[in-house]
């Protein structure tokens, strides 16, 4: 699905299991196409991923042109996939090192599926990125941005895209001043200053990892994040909805089993 395109550039959504485009286990997985090659934005669960593969072939793009995927983080909805589109396409694989890390050691034990007894595969990386690492794909020139706080390793991307500046914010900023999971190990401060960073690019297309995408005036979105952490809170709201792979696997346990026949069949 064609989100913003730019002479021979585009963005595609192909993945993203909470709007339906791919397995409910996926994270949105977003492909940016800099005209002569492509990248991934994060590789998801590894669950049925034939589905987006499917996706890129109806949008028109030789899954040969896949040169790269670049991870927003390691958590099992976003990298676990690594190692099957490393297989399939070669790509090179960009991350934190503390992502990096996981994925060569395939180290998602902590994972409801892996308590139900799906094997992950581990991966090999290229390049272990740090704030400011510029990634070309291209015509397009992304640059990273460290922003720790939904995890240690949580990274952003930032590109000028024609007359717009996007941002891929992974879990750390969504729509409508969201973001992703926290608990009382959450670095706070930290985050906020993360979201400061962000705030501070004033980007005008927001392309998270879940819910809804945003394609004027990012910034706004942003900013109400930037302003709630600012804030004090008087409660705290524990609830999960259909955007996350959580709710999916609380909700239909069948999904388990499409996890164990991915592997089966390999």
């Amino acid at each position: 699905m064609k989100i913003l395109q730019d002479g021979d550039c585009a963005i595609y959504m192909i993945g993203g299991g909470g709007m339906g485009v791919s397995h409910p286990t996926d994270a949105h997985i977003y492909l940016v196409d800099g005209g002569t090659e492509a990248a991934l934005i994060d590789a998801g669960s590894g669950i049925q991923p034939e589905w987006m593969l499917n996706n890129i072939r109806e949008d028109g793009i030789p899954a040969e042109k896949i040169r790269h995927i670049l991870l927003t983080h390691s958590h099992w909805d976003h990298a676990r996939g690594c190692a099957w589109w490393q297989r399939e396409t070669g790509a090179q694989i960009h991350g934190h090192p503390l992502a990096c890390d996981v994925v060569e050691r395939a180290d998602w034990s902590h994972s409801h599926i892996a308590r139900r007894g799906a094997v992950s595969e581990p991966a090999a990386t290229h390049r272990r990125l740090a704030e400011g690492s510029q990634i070309q794909i291209g015509q397009l020139e992304l640059h990273t941005v460290y922003t720790p706080g939904h995890s240690p390793d949580s990274i952003s991307f930032f590109t000028q895209f024609g007359d717009r500046k996007v941002l891929f914010s992974g879990d750390t900023v969504f729509a409508e001043g969201g973001h992703g999971t926290l608990s009382a190990a959450t670095d706070f401060k930290q985050f906020l200053e993360s979201v400061r960073k962000l705030a501070a690019l004033k980007v005008d297309v927001l392309l998270p990892s879940h819910k809804h995408f945003v394609l004027s005036r990012a910034d706004r979105h942003i900013a109400l994040l930037e302003k709630k952490l600012s804030s004090t809170w008087t409660r705290m709201d524990y609830n999960r909805v259909p955007f996350f792979p959580t709710w999916w696997l609380e909700h239909d346990e069948t999904l388990y089993n499409d996890a164990l026949n991915t592997h089966e069949e390999r």
